[in-house]
């Protein structure tokens, strides 16, 4: 057997905002973790982003452990303020990532874990998955699509919000990367916008009569799930009223009930609610396919978008990372004696925010892996 000095006691993937938590929580815990990341820097991941993002969930429940963000940040941080944030913390609590670092073939191994690094092999007696939810863009698979001559393009590549003035867009997908591209098209002048939505969701607004709405969060998460999802179909009626004259399903699950069970996150208005009802944005059916640059709709009508935005959502990508996780997104594994010293962080949404979620699991696996590392010197 190797010698606990080639052994690493704890590895982290993803550097990002749940890798840089769970290193803190592991520090604190008196483990050391070594971080491999992808990028070249830290925030890199929110700077690849649209220039126009920023955070649904508030300032004061979307910060970093023991960090605030700095006077005069928007009650919404945007994507450099959330970039920063992460640096200034890793300098704080001095966590070093290793950056241009790619993880695969992660497989058990006798009593630890073995990583390919690059060109290098890593062995480890704890690794934590912090790759996020959002690896990489899931894009519908459309009959016809080949012969589009249009721009289909997924959400993840919106890019300036300005490029779509005067042109006709078809947002696919009404949650909350749908909800997140229509309220940045609001502000623009596209010459048609169109929304095809195939179920309904419980919107909030972002602001209900200049208040922050997501502020409460913290206290409708105290909430039993089928109360919560009553306050927030009310607060939804109290923002924009009757959402029947819009074309938008109605919500058949109430939200917080379907986030808790189906980690499906809520969409937010910032916009788009009006641009529907101004007839800037028109609703439509599921799409079926495409004929010629023609766009089939399960109603049978047909639209003509110039560009297609695909707001379908993201996949973890776990079986790349780890082989015996091909085809599942594996989270519920970590509870597998097989798989003994496998860690997931930052892969579930929570009403409060991602902050927050990745803030408890972190604590929870420093305290399991604390309790571990015991168990094998006694």
């Amino acid at each position: 057997m190797e010698s606990d000095d080639t052994i690493e006691k704890a590895v982290i993937v993803g550097g990002g905002l749940a890798g840089l938590t769970a290193a803190y929580e592991l520090k604190r815990a008196g483990i050391a973790a070594r971080i491999f990341d992808k990028d070249d820097k830290i925030g890199q991941t929110w700077l690849d982003r649209h220039p126009q993002l920023s955070l649904n969930t508030h300032r004061s429940v979307s910060h970093l452990p023991r960090l605030e963000y700095p006077r005069g940040t928007p009650a919404f941080p945007r994507r450099t303020d959330v970039a920063v944030h992460l640096q200034e913390f890793a300098r704080r609590h001095d966590l070093s990532v290793e950056h241009g670092v790619t993880v695969s073939d992660i497989r058990r191994t006798d009593d630890c874990f073995t990583m390919q690094i690059n060109a290098a092999s890593v062995r480890a007696r704890n690794v934590v998955i912090a790759t996020g939810r959002d690896r990489y863009p899931v894009m519908p698979i459309l009959q016809g699509g080949d012969g589009y001559r249009g721009l289909l393009i997924h959400s993840s590549q919106f890019g300036d919000a300005k490029q779509y003035e005067g042109k006709r867009v078809l947002v696919i997908g009404g949650g909350n990367s749908g909800f997140d591209v229509l309220n940045h098209l609001s502000r623009v002048r596209p010459a048609q916008t169109w929304v095809s939505v195939r179920s309904g969701s419980t919107i909030l607004p972002k602001r209900l009569h200049g208040i922050a709405v997501h502020r409460l969060s913290p206290l409708v998460a105290a909430l039993p799930s089928k109360v919560a999802d009553v306050s927030i179909a009310l607060t939804q009626f109290l923002a924009f009223g009757s959402l029947a004259d819009t074309g938008l399903p109605a919500a058949h699950k109430g939200a917080a009930t379907r986030l808790s069970n189906e980690q499906i996150a809520i969409p937010v208005d910032d916009g788009a609610i009006r641009s529907i009802r101004d007839g800037r944005t028109k609703v439509v059916s599921e799409v079926l396919g495409f004929s010629g640059d023609m766009v089939s709709l399960a109603d049978g009508t047909s639209i003509d978008p110039e560009i297609i935005i695909a707001a379908t959502g993201y996949g973890a990508g776990l079986g790349s990372l780890i082989p015996a996780l091909d085809g599942t997104e594996g989270v519920s594994i970590r509870q597998s004696n097989a798989y003994e010293g496998l860690w997931f962080v930052g892969m579930t949404p929570g009403l409060i925010s991602y902050f927050h979620n990745v803030r408890r699991e972190s604590r929870q696996i420093a305290i399991a892996i604390r309790a571990r590392r015991y168990r094998q010197f006694t």
